[in-house]
């Protein structure tokens, strides 16, 4: 029992809420199977509220405490998350605890502020993200307690035996430098996000449209991810419109969900685009590699990111990118190799960015990516933790 690791996180672990805090905890689930416990919220109606009982996830059943119950279908909340899930963990830690095991992982800086002590345990912190995350909230009131709320944070962090970072070295050293002093004698262990590469690997680009019953002929971009405004879907949307005066039948699919899928709607229709631009919604792992594979290139515009997970997805399928320059873009991308950085978000830069991409051959090279196998992942993290 003492070896066993305690993941407390606010998603369900199945699939909500959608994005890099999810997708991290899948990859730990898949790695250490029921030598994981779990903590965090349900979308279930069958499941009880504020105690722990087994739960079957993928066939495997782990040792599950919901702190609460919310529905999967409101993708925004008149309350922030962050702030709601610091309350529940406040509440419930008691409970959560009395399960008996120290070795605790968390990925969610309100969860480190919720724990009671982090000096009594033995956490491994990792850090989703690098950027002070109420600087850039979709919540714009919370900007006024940022640097509290940052100070509080890394003063918490102090005490925590192992810190891990999804995000590039410039990032990294950023974020220590922030901490003025916090981290100093600290070593941050880089981290990168991890992926299946068994599911993620290419196939065949025609059969697998055939498969989605998708044009043979046409010219496809597709960008997975969080519906969200960091991640610049208006400045793709933009840039897809400036593209096509020069491509012909071309069509941009959006694979994910989020707070801004009516606004992205309301767009495209502004915009003549229904047919162009398709919101495909959120999909199954193996359903956004088909889409990935069948895609003649990926794009992103997002103005942050920790380690992309998206990214090195599409990579690992084979197919060429075209970016913005936020963290981690130039150590996935190979210059003209597997796709290009664009540095400013700038549109006539970017769909020049987009054109030379969409010659690159692929499959392209992906070796620099799929190390990052989640058959990896056990092994890598146990160099950096050691479990008591």
């Amino acid at each position: 029992m003492q070896k066993r690791i305690l993941v407390i996180d606010f998603c369900n672990y199945q699939d909500y809420p959608i994005g890099g805090y999810l997708s991290f905890a899948r990859s730990l689930m898949e790695s250490f199977g029921n030598d994981i416990a779990l903590a965090g919220i349900t979308t279930s109606k069958e499941d009880p509220v504020g105690k722990w009982f087994k739960k079957e996830i993928c066939g495997v059943d782990y040792d599950f405490f919901a702190y609460a119950r919310f529905n999967k279908s409101k993708t925004r909340h008149l309350i922030p998350d962050r702030f709601v899930s610091f309350v529940l963990l406040s509440l419930f830690k008691k409970r959560i605890l009395k399960i008996g095991i120290n070795n605790i992982f968390l990925q969610r800086q309100e969860l480190l502020l919720a724990h009671p002590s982090s000096e009594s345990y033995n956490i491994c912190y990792c850090f989703a993200g690098l950027e002070n995350p109420l600087s850039i909230s979709k919540y714009k009131y919370a900007s006024y307690f940022s640097n509290w709320f940052e100070n509080e944070f890394f003063s918490k962090l102090k005490s925590v035996k192992t810190v891990l970072a999804s995000g590039d070295d410039m990032a990294i050293k950023d974020m220590i430098l922030r901490s003025r002093g916090a981290l100093s004698g600290k070593q941050v262990f880089k981290f990168p996000t991890r992926i299946n590469i068994n599911v993620f690997r290419p196939l065949n680009r025609d059969e697998v449209r055939i498969d989605l019953g998708l044009p043979l002929d046409a010219t496809i971009l597709v960008t997975t991810g969080r519906l969200a405004p960091l991640k610049g879907w208006k400045f793709m949307i933009d840039c897809f419109m400036k593209l096509e005066k020069s491509i012909s039948n071309c069509s941009l699919f959006f694979i994910g969900e989020g707070e801004d899928f009516e606004k992205i709607n309301e767009y495209i229709l502004y915009n003549e685009l229904k047919t162009k631009v398709v919101l495909i919604g959120k999909k199954s792992s193996g359903d956004v590699a088909a889409y990935l594979n069948a895609a003649d290139l990926f794009i992103m515009g997002s103005f942050k990111e920790g380690w992309s997970t998206s990214l090195i997805e599409a990579i690992a399928c084979g197919v060429p990118a075209c970016v913005t320059n936020f963290s981690s873009a130039k150590e996935i991308i190979l210059e003209g190799v597997n796709g290009f950085v664009i540095e400013e978000h700038n549109e006539d830069s970017f769909v020049e960015g987009m054109k030379k991409s969409l010659k690159i051959p692929r499959p392209v090279k992906n070796d620099n990516v799929t190390v990052f196998d989640t058959n990896r992942m056990k092994s890598d993290l146990l160099k950096y933790w050691e479990l008591v």
